[in-house]
């Protein structure tokens, strides 16, 4: 059986909305426009095929947000929402710059998605029961 170590251990933050939830602090930004960037609170979300954030953060980091390729974002509760993709640079203190394609909803969210495109840049480990998070910089 695999072991794995990981480097980074994360509390749950508490929620806009209530309770406590794996929630990631970063820094988004356009790779080449590193100095207009915003700071985000991101959900894991392992349910996300693709990470999905507020189309309004995309004017804050100099993109156009109509501007991408137009994609339909399902929800495990039936719903849609359409977003365009556009890559963008994720970064965070501890785990480095993470180079990534992800959606910007033309509708508002209320909750930035980390999704599994992330997931497959880092190794992730939840222990529920004991609201933390583990995070290892490298798939």
């Amino acid at each position: 059986m695999p072991i794995v170590t990981y480097s980074h251990e994360f509390p749950y933050r508490q929620s806009p909305a209530g309770g406590l939830c794996p929630i990631l602090p970063v820094t988004i930004s356009v790779s080449h426009q590193p100095a207009r960037s915003t700071d985000v609170l991101a959900y894991l979300d392992s349910g996300a095929q693709r990470s999905l954030f507020d189309g309004t953060l995309a004017g804050l980091i100099g993109l156009d947000l109509l501007r991408g390729h137009r994609t339909s974002f399902a929800s495990a509760a039936g719903f849609s929402i359409e977003g365009m993709v556009r890559p963008v640079r994720l970064s965070h203190p501890d785990l480095g710059r993470f180079d990534l394609r992800i959606g910007f909803s033309t509708v508002p969210l209320r909750r930035n998605l980390l999704g599994r495109d992330f997931f497959n840049l880092v190794q992730i480990g939840f222990r529920e029961r004991h609201q933390v998070f583990y995070v290892r910089a490298e798939p």
